[in-house]
């Protein structure tokens, strides 16, 4: 059978937590493999499992967000989910200009009830 993979993976007997979108639900699972892209993980019931959720993993100190590529019995195969390049800087971008409109707008506030005579 050949390597589909583009990235080497990992042989892993990490703990790990499934965290359900709205953080009112998780489950542990074992993570058996770990690359790049993805993980392979071995959790009991994979039909509750959302096609997307947050993996925690705390040998690695960090939550990854993941969407299922495949179940298997016992297993599931799950790719990282990335921003596309410069996605995050335009959303910090778009926060920045945001929070400057909104800073413009209280000056001009407080400027109005200076000239009012409210300081």
């Amino acid at each position: 059978m050949s390597e589909r993979r583009s990235n080497s993976r990992m042989r892993t007997f990490w703990k790990g937590t499934i965290l359900y979108p709205g953080g009112l639900r998780s489950i542990e699972c074992t993570v058996r493999n770990f690359s790049e892209q993805g993980v392979r993980l071995d959790c009991g019931a994979v039909r509750d499992v959302p096609d997307h959720f947050d993996l925690k993993i705390p040998q690695k100190s960090a939550v990854f967000a993941c969407t299922v590529v495949w179940r298997k019995d016992n297993e599931i195969g799950a790719g990282f989910v990335r921003p596309a390049p410069g996605a995050e800087a335009d959303s910090l971008s778009e926060k920045l200009k945001a929070l400057e409109a909104q800073n413009r707008k209280l000056m001009r506030k407080m400027q109005d009830r200076d000239d009012d005579g409210w300081g």
